[in-house]
């Protein structure tokens, strides 16, 4: 096992935390564990928070914490990231109460965007209850991936791979640049990143992951009935096997809702590279965009 052993969590400004309400819990079905003016905290397991979002005059993804698997190894990153030419600093008591975590570092990525890696985040002894019977595929695999858009893939891959210590997954030939997919458990990424100069830089989507694909088809319906706008339709992708929908959030972001993700065996993996990134679906256009 590397250093790095999950995405923890992602923590997002927005401003209109009751569509978010709405989103997550209604039609995703995730737990509510704190709902005030301020701030949406979201449970998905027995973990005391996975998303966080907090009322702000903009909406965008804030940060995602990486999960180290102790203070040994939160130490060594540490010194691998600054000796590289990667500043660090411990978080603040406010920023680790904050975050239920035991100890934690902060980082810039290459593009600027903050990224936190942490160990030792509190568990809830009561049980995760979904408004909508959702259980997720979470664990030791983590909250699920994140798809970046970048300026350049190959300092991401010096950061991630050569000093963070994730796995190559995959390619695919998504445009210009192939998109780097990268594991940190048996989940068959947990990042993924490209080059695609008409996007903007940062976090593009968060993916979930739940254990039923019923699940998966109500949630749809209601988006199809207007809950929220479609980002791309029901489809499965290539190189994880993911059964699923994208959907913008109330952030304008967007977040994959899936089934059926491929686990791998971290020691017998061979990379490989697809030519596409869905067997099928997953189509977009104007109409859906718009949630008509």
């Amino acid at each position: 096992m590397g250093k790095i052993r999950a995405l923890g969590y992602l923590v997002a400004t927005a401003t209109d935390l009751p569509a978010w309400k709405t989103f997550a819990s209604d039609v995703h079905g995730m737990q509510v564990v704190e709902h005030t003016e301020e701030r949406l905290l979201l449970r998905l397991d027995d973990r005391s928070w996975r998303i966080d979002v907090r009322a702000g005059d903009e909406d965008r993804v804030q940060t995602y914490g990486w999960e180290a698997g102790s203070a040994e190894d939160l130490d060594e990153l540490e010194k691998i990231l600054t000796v590289n030419g990667f500043p660090t600093r411990r978080g603040t008591a406010a920023e680790i109460g904050e975050r239920r975590v035991t100890d934690m570092l902060v980082l810039n990525d290459p593009d600027g965007t903050p990224v936190e890696i942490f160990y030792g985040q509190s568990r809830e002894h009561s049980p995760f209850v979904s408004p909508t019977g959702a259980k997720f595929v979470t664990g030791d695999l983590g909250l699920g991936h994140v798809m970046l858009s970048v300026s350049d893939s190959n300092p991401f891959r010096r950061l991630y791979m050569d000093l963070l210590g994730l796995s190559l997954s995959d390619y695919i030939d998504l445009g210009p640049d192939p998109g780097t997919f990268l594991h940190c458990n048996r989940r068959h990424h947990s990042l993924a990143f490209t080059y695609r100069p008409e996007v903007p830089l940062g976090v593009g989507h968060l993916m979930v992951q739940v254990e039923n694909v019923d699940t998966v088809g109500r949630a749809y319906d209601k988006i199809l009935d207007g809950a929220a706008p479609l980002g791309s339709t029901l489809g499965k992708h290539t190189n994880d096997e993911m059964i699923s929908y994208y959907v913008k959030t109330p952030s304008g972001w967007e977040m994959e809702y899936g089934y059926g993700g491929l686990e791998i065996d971290v020691d017998t993996w061979v990379p490989g590279r697809w030519d596409a990134a869905h067997f099928w679906g997953h189509k977009r256009g104007k109409l859906i965009d718009t949630g008509a």
